[in-house]
Protein backbone atom coordinates (compact mmCIF):
# COMPACT_ATOMS: atom_id res chain seq x y z
CA UNK A 1 0.00 0.00 0.00
CA UNK A 2 1.56 3.16 -0.74
CA UNK A 3 -1.47 5.29 -1.21
CA UNK A 4 -4.58 5.55 1.02
CA UNK A 5 -7.96 7.61 1.31
CA UNK A 6 -8.44 8.87 4.56
CA UNK A 7 -11.43 9.26 6.73
CA UNK A 8 -11.63 11.19 9.96
CA UNK A 9 -14.89 10.76 12.29
CA UNK A 10 -15.14 13.11 15.39
CA UNK A 11 -18.34 11.96 17.68
CA UNK A 12 -19.00 14.27 20.97
CA UNK A 13 -17.60 17.37 20.06
CA UNK A 14 -18.71 19.80 17.45
CA UNK A 15 -15.72 21.69 16.57
CA UNK A 16 -15.22 21.81 12.51
CA UNK A 17 -11.69 23.83 13.41
CA UNK A 18 -10.18 21.16 15.29
CA UNK A 19 -11.33 18.57 12.64
CA UNK A 20 -9.69 20.24 10.45
CA UNK A 21 -6.08 20.59 12.37
CA UNK A 22 -6.57 16.91 12.75
CA UNK A 23 -6.83 16.31 8.97
CA UNK A 24 -3.88 18.66 8.39
CA UNK A 25 -1.96 16.86 11.61
CA UNK A 26 -2.35 13.49 10.00
CA UNK A 27 -1.67 15.24 6.35
CA UNK A 28 1.67 16.75 7.43
CA UNK A 29 2.84 13.86 9.44
CA UNK A 30 2.39 11.03 6.39
CA UNK A 31 3.52 13.42 3.85
CA UNK A 32 7.31 13.43 5.93
CA UNK A 33 7.70 9.92 5.12
CA UNK A 34 6.13 10.32 1.35
CA UNK A 35 2.84 8.49 1.98
CA UNK A 36 0.33 9.72 -0.49
CA UNK A 37 -3.28 10.93 0.76
CA UNK A 38 -5.33 10.44 -2.05
CA UNK A 39 -9.11 11.41 -1.59
CA UNK A 40 -10.21 9.71 -5.13
CA UNK A 41 -8.98 6.32 -3.80
CA UNK A 42 -11.68 4.02 -2.96
CA UNK A 43 -9.64 1.53 -1.01
CA UNK A 44 -7.31 1.71 1.30
CA UNK A 45 -9.11 3.84 4.29
CA UNK A 46 -6.76 4.99 6.73
CA UNK A 47 -9.62 5.83 9.15
CA UNK A 48 -9.04 8.20 12.15
CA UNK A 49 -11.83 7.99 14.19
CA UNK A 50 -12.18 10.14 17.91
CA UNK A 51 -14.92 9.19 20.17
CA UNK A 52 -15.04 11.85 23.20
CA UNK A 53 -17.60 12.14 26.36
CA UNK A 54 -16.69 15.74 27.18
CA UNK A 55 -17.77 16.40 30.76
CA UNK A 56 -17.67 20.55 31.53
CA UNK A 57 -19.29 19.53 34.70
CA UNK A 58 -16.80 16.64 35.60
CA UNK A 59 -13.08 17.35 36.06
CA UNK A 60 -12.28 14.42 34.00
CA UNK A 61 -13.32 13.96 29.91
CA UNK A 62 -12.82 10.67 28.50
CA UNK A 63 -11.75 9.60 24.83
CA UNK A 64 -11.38 6.70 22.87
CA UNK A 65 -9.33 7.48 19.54
CA UNK A 66 -8.62 4.45 16.40
CA UNK A 67 -6.49 4.42 13.71
CA UNK A 68 -7.29 1.89 11.18
CA UNK A 69 -6.63 0.72 7.91
CA UNK A 70 -10.09 -0.27 6.08
CA UNK A 71 -8.81 -2.67 2.87
CA UNK A 72 -10.09 -5.28 0.81
CA UNK A 73 -8.70 -9.10 1.48
CA UNK A 74 -9.69 -12.80 0.18
CA UNK A 75 -9.87 -15.38 2.95
CA UNK A 76 -6.86 -17.98 3.08
CA UNK A 77 -9.08 -20.70 2.70
CA UNK A 78 -10.68 -19.05 -0.41
CA UNK A 79 -7.55 -18.58 -1.47
CA UNK A 80 -6.08 -21.95 -1.22
CA UNK A 81 -9.06 -23.58 -1.97
CA UNK A 82 -9.07 -21.53 -5.56
CA UNK A 83 -5.71 -21.71 -5.96
CA UNK A 84 -5.06 -25.17 -7.27
CA UNK A 85 -8.35 -25.09 -9.83
CA UNK A 86 -7.18 -21.73 -11.38
CA UNK A 87 -10.16 -19.88 -10.86
CA UNK A 88 -10.35 -15.93 -10.78
CA UNK A 89 -11.67 -15.61 -7.11
CA UNK A 90 -14.27 -12.49 -7.17
CA UNK A 91 -15.72 -12.17 -3.74
CA UNK A 92 -13.02 -10.32 -1.82
CA UNK A 93 -14.25 -8.84 1.95
CA UNK A 94 -13.66 -6.06 3.53
CA UNK A 95 -11.71 -5.87 6.79
CA UNK A 96 -9.41 -4.01 9.23
CA UNK A 97 -5.64 -5.01 8.21
CA UNK A 98 -4.39 -2.56 10.93
CA UNK A 99 -5.86 -1.19 14.16
CA UNK A 100 -4.09 0.41 17.31
CA UNK A 101 -6.28 2.27 19.20
CA UNK A 102 -5.94 4.57 22.48
CA UNK A 103 -8.40 4.96 25.39
CA UNK A 104 -7.40 8.06 28.19
CA UNK A 105 -9.11 10.49 30.34
CA UNK A 106 -7.76 14.33 30.46
CA UNK A 107 -8.92 17.16 32.01
CA UNK A 108 -11.89 19.44 29.67
CA UNK A 109 -8.96 22.21 28.97
CA UNK A 110 -6.38 19.80 27.96
CA UNK A 111 -8.87 17.64 26.08
CA UNK A 112 -7.60 18.07 22.51
CA UNK A 113 -4.02 18.99 23.29
CA UNK A 114 -4.05 14.86 24.84
CA UNK A 115 -5.75 13.47 21.83
CA UNK A 116 -3.44 15.65 19.59
CA UNK A 117 -0.49 13.49 21.58
CA UNK A 118 -2.11 10.26 20.93
CA UNK A 119 -2.81 11.23 17.34
CA UNK A 120 1.28 11.58 16.62
CA UNK A 121 2.06 8.59 18.68
CA UNK A 122 -0.36 6.60 16.76
CA UNK A 123 0.84 7.84 13.85
CA UNK A 124 4.16 7.19 14.60
CA UNK A 125 3.61 3.20 15.04
CA UNK A 126 1.45 3.54 11.85
CA UNK A 127 4.45 4.71 10.04
CA UNK A 128 6.77 2.74 11.75
CA UNK A 129 4.81 -0.80 11.13
CA UNK A 130 4.30 0.41 7.22
CA UNK A 131 8.01 0.63 7.01
CA UNK A 132 8.74 -3.11 8.90
CA UNK A 133 5.87 -3.95 5.65
CA UNK A 134 7.06 -2.16 2.74
CA UNK A 135 11.38 -1.58 3.62
CA UNK A 136 11.82 -1.03 -0.09
CA UNK A 137 9.78 2.10 0.88
CA UNK A 138 12.52 3.64 3.20
CA UNK A 139 14.80 4.16 0.45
Amino acid sequence: MSEFTMDISINGLDDPVWEKKVRQMALLFLDQYKIKINPDRFSPVLQLRFDILDSRINPLSAYNFELSVLDFHVPHEEYTKNFSKEKVIKRFKSGKVYERQVLGQASSNMLREEMEKNLMSLLDDFVDQWFRDNPIKQF
